[in-house]
C-alpha cells in the first residue's frame, strides 16, 4: 500500500512538471511565432527606444525599421499612439503591416500608460490638458524623430495616427505643427519682415520647414471641437477613420458613428481643404479629394468595426495601409489586402492563454519546495451532498443566477457611487491614491459585489451546517497564522515567476502576451503603489466567490467541467447582460445607450475583460483542490488580474520619484 501511495504521488509529479513544461515550450514557440511575424521573418528589425522630453518626463517607443532603411535610402515613417486604457503593442498589428512595405513606424507608448512616465501638466482635468497639449507626448517624439538624428528616415514623409486618444493626440499633433506654420506666414506679412506684406519664397520654405507631419489619420476621434479639431491647422494631407459602428457616435451630428453621406462633420472637414468650386454637399466613403501633391487630400474611412477593434479589424487594417502607402508615394509590391498580423494576433492570444494555464503547474511546482510542502492538501475537501433535494436544486440554481442578476443590480448603483467617491481621478485630475479612473469603477462594482457574493453564502452556510448538511472543511476558510503567510509567500512566487516569463520574452522577443485589449507586460516599480491600492479589493472579492463556488457550488453528482462551466457564467453574467444592452442596441439603432450611467468606454473595458471572469472559477477551484484551502487561488487570480489593469492603464500620477 505504502508503494501505491508513492508511485501515485510520483506520476502526480511528472504530470504537473510535463504539463509545465509544454505550456513553457508553447509560449516559447508562440512567442517567437509573434517575433517572426512582427519582423516580416528577418526583414524589419524591431528596437526599443526611450527618449526625456520636457520636465524630465520619460517617453518609450518601439521601433519597426525595414531592412532596406538606411542613409542612403531613406524610408518614411509613421509615429502611432494607443488609445486610453491600452499600451503601444495595441498598434504592433499595424505597424507589422506597415513596416513590411517599407515604411518604418514608432509605435508609442503615451504618458502615463504602460512603461512611460506620467505626464507633467496637473490640476483639474489635466489628463486631457495633456492631450490637447502635447499629444501625450506624440510632439515630443515627432520633434525627436524628425530632428535628423536617424538618418535612414525620410523627414518629408511623416505621418501620425492613432486610435481614440490616440487620434486626439494626432489631431493635436498635426495641427501643432500647423499653428506653428499659421504664426511663420502671419509673420511674413507682417509689413517690418523681409519680403514686407509679401511673402518671399525664402519666408515661405522656411514656414514649410516647420510643418514636421505630412500625413495624418486620426482613428475614432471624428473631426469635432471635442478632439481638438482645428480645420485653420491643417496643412497636410488628412484622412479620418471611424468605425461604421463605433460606440462614440453621439459624439457627431448624425448621433451614429456615420460621418459620410450628408453628416455635417463629413462634409465641413472635406471642404476645408478645397476651394469654393470643389466643395461638396455629400461624402463618398475611401474617396480622396483635393490633392496629394499641394497638401489638400482629405478622405474618410469608414469600415465595419468597433471603437477598440479597429487596429486589428482586417478591413480597418487595410485602409491604414492604403491611405499612408498614397500618401508616401511608396511603391510596394505587397497589396494592402496581403496581411500577414492575423498570425501575430493567434499567437500572442496563444502565448497568453498558455501563460495563464501555467498557473496550474507553477503551482505545482512553488507546493512542492521543501518550506511550502506541507500547505499540500493530503486529499480532496468533501462535496456539498448532491442536489436530490428539490428544494436544494432549487436553491443551487437561484444562487447561480441571482449572482449574475445581482451585479447587474449592483451595476446600477457604481457609477454614482464612483462619481461620488472618485471625483478627481473620474475626470482625469491627478490624484495621490486610486489614480485609475476605470480600475475605480471595476472596484467599485466588484466590491458591492463582494457584499452580496458574502451576504448570501455565509447566510445560506449558516442554515446548512446546523442542519449538518455542510461542514467547515467543506468551505476551506479555517487557516492558521502561518500558514496563510506561506500560502501569501506562494502566491507572491507565482507572480514574480509569471513576470518574469514576460520580462524575458519581451527582452527575447519584444513581444508581449496579448489578447486584443487584454495584455501581460513588464512590470514597472512605479505602478506598485497603484497594484497595492487596488489588489485588496479584487482578493477580497475572490476570497468571498472561493467561499461560493468551493463551499456552494461544489456539489457531488456533477461533472467538474459542467459545475466550473456553471460558476464561470455565473461569475460573467452580470458582465454579459450589460454588454448585450449595450452592443444589440448600438446594432438595431446605430446609437450606444448609457447602460445604467455608465459610459460606452466603460463597457467596453468589460468586454475587453470578459473572457477573464469566465475563466477566473477554473483557476480558483483547481488551487482549492490543491491546498485544501480558498487562499492561494484568490491571492493568484486577484494579483495577475489586478496587474494586467494597472500596467496598461493610463495613471495620472505616482508616488514614486
Amino acid at each position: 500500500m505504502k508503494n501505491y501511495f508513492s508511485r501515485r504521488k510520483t506520476r502526480k509529479k511528472q504530470s504537473w512538471y510535463r504539463t509545465l513544461c509544454i505550456l513553457l515550450i508553447i509560449i516559447l514557440v508562440a512567442s517567437i511565432g509573434a517575433m517572426l511575424v512582427q519582423t516580416n521573418f528577418g526583414k524589419v528589425r524591431t528596437m526599443n527606444i526611450s527618449i526625456v522630453t520636457d520636465h524630465q518626463q520619460q517617453l518609450n517607443a518601439t521601433l519597426y525599421i525595414p531592412q532596406n532603411a538606411s542613409a542612403e535610402n531613406k524610408v518614411p515613417l509613421v509615429i502611432t499612439s494607443s488609445g486610453w486604457e491600452d499600451a503601444g503593442e495595441s498598434w504592433s498589428y499595424v505597424a507589422t503591416e506597415l513596416s513590411r512595405r517599407g515604411i518604418a513606424v514608432a509605435n508609442m507608448e503615451p504618458y502615463s500608460h504602460g512603461t512611460s512616465g506620467m505626464f507633467y501638466q496637473k490640476g483639474e482635468m489635466a489628463l486631457y490638458t495633456n492631450m490637447y497639449s502635447d499629444g501625450m507626448g506624440m510632439v515630443a517624439l515627432t520633434d525627436y524623430l524628425t530632428s535628423g538624428i536617424l538618418d535612414f528616415i525620410d523627414t518629408d514623409k511623416v505621418g501620425v495616427t492613432g486610435l481614440s486618444m490616440g487620434g486626439i493626440c494626432t489631431w493635436t499633433t498635426v495641427q501643432h505643427y500647423g499653428h506653428m506654420y499659421n504664426a511663420a506666414i502671419e509673420q511674413a506679412q507682417s509689413p517690418d519682415s523681409d519680403g514686407g506684406e509679401s511673402i518671399t519664397e525664402d519666408e515661405l520654405l522656411a514656414a514649410q520647414s516647420l510643418l514636421k507631419v505630412t500625413a495624418a489619420l486620426p482613428c475614432g476621434s471624428p473631426p469635432t471641437a471635442n478632439n481638438g479639431y482645428d480645420p485653420s491647422a491643417l496643412h497636410v494631407n488628412v484622412g479620418c477613420l471611424m468605425g461604421s459602428i463605433e460606440e462614440c457616435g453621439d459624439l457627431v451630428s448624425t448621433k451614429t458613428s456615420r460621418i459620410v453621406g450628408d453628416a455635417i462633420e463629413g462634409i465641413e472637414f472635406i471642404n476645408s481643404s478645397l476651394s469654393d468650386g470643389e466643395k461638396v454637399d455629400y461624402v463618398e466613403e475611401g474617396t480622396y479629394y483635393g490633392n496629394r501633391e499641394d497638401n489638400t487630400l482629405r478622405i474618410i474611412y469608414q469600415p465595419l468595426s468597433i471603437h477598440g477593434a479597429i487596429p486589428i479589424v482586417p478591413e480597418a487594417v487595410r485602409d491604414i495601409i492604403s491611405f499612408f502607402t498614397y500618401c508616401f508615394e511608396v511603391n510596394t509590391p505587397v497589396s494592402p489586402t496581403s496581411l500577414i498580423y492575423p498570425a501575430k494576433l493567434l499567437f500572442n492570444a496563444i502565448a497568453l492563454l498558455a501563460l495563464l494555464a501555467a498557473l496550474l503547474p507553477l503551482m505545482d511546482l512553488v507546493l512542492a519546495m521543501p518550506v511550502f510542502q506541507k500547505l499540500r492538501a493530503e486529499k480532496e475537501p468533501p462535496k456539498v451532498p448532491a442536489l436530490t433535494d428539490k428544494k436544494e436544486s432549487k436553491k443551487f440554481w437561484i444562487g447561480v443566477i441571482a449572482g449574475g442578476c445581482v451585479s447587474v443590480v449592483t451595476a446600477f448603483i457604481t457609477m454614482p457611487l464612483y462619481l461620488k467617491i472618485f471625483p478627481d481621478a473620474s475626470c482625469g485630475t491627478p490624484t495621490a491614491w486610486f489614480n485609475i479612473a476605470p480600475m475605480n469603477l471595476i472596484v467599485t462594482w466588484t466590491f458591492l459585489n463582494t457584499i452580496w457574493v458574502a451576504f448570501w453564502f455565509w447566510l445560506n452556510f449558516k442554515r446548512d451546517k446546523k442542519t449538518g448538511l455542510r461542514s467547515d472543511e467543506m468551505i476551506g476558510l479555517k487557516i492558521g497564522k502561518v500558514e496563510l503567510f506561506k500560502t501569501f509567500c506562494v502566491g507572491l512566487a507565482i507572480f514574480v515567476i509569471v513576470y518574469g516569463i514576460v520580462t524575458f520574452c519581451k527582452w527575447s522577443f519584444n513581444t508581449d502576451f496579448r489578447m486584443w485589449m487584454s495584455a501581460l507586460k513588464p512590470f514597472k516599480p512605479e505602478k506598485l503603489p497603484a497594484l497595492l491600492n487596488y489588489w485588496p479589493f479584487f482578493f477580497l472579492f475572490y476570497v468571498q466567490y472561493s467561499l461560493l463556488i468551493n463551499g456552494a457550488f461544489r456539489v457531488e453528482g456533477m461533472s467538474e467541467t459542467k459545475n466550473l462551466v456553471i460558476c464561470g457564467l455565473s461569475n460573467s453574467l452580470g458582465c454579459m447582460i450589460l454588454l448585450i444592452i449595450q452592443y444589440s442596441t448600438l446594432l438595431i439603432t446605430g446609437q450606444t445607450p448609457r447602460v445604467f450611467g455608465w459610459n460606452w468606454s466603460d463597457c467596453l473595458v468589460l468586454a475587453i475583460n470578459f473572457w477573464m471572469l469566465f475563466l477566473a472559477p477554473f483557476f480558483v477551484r483547481k488551487a482549492f483542490k490543491k491546498t485544501g484551502n480558498i487562499w492561494l487561488g484568490a491571492i493568484v487570480v486577484s494579483l495577475i488580474f489586478a496587474a494586467m489593469g494597472v500596467m496598461k492603464a493610463s495613471m495620472t500620477t505616482s508616488l514614486l520619484p
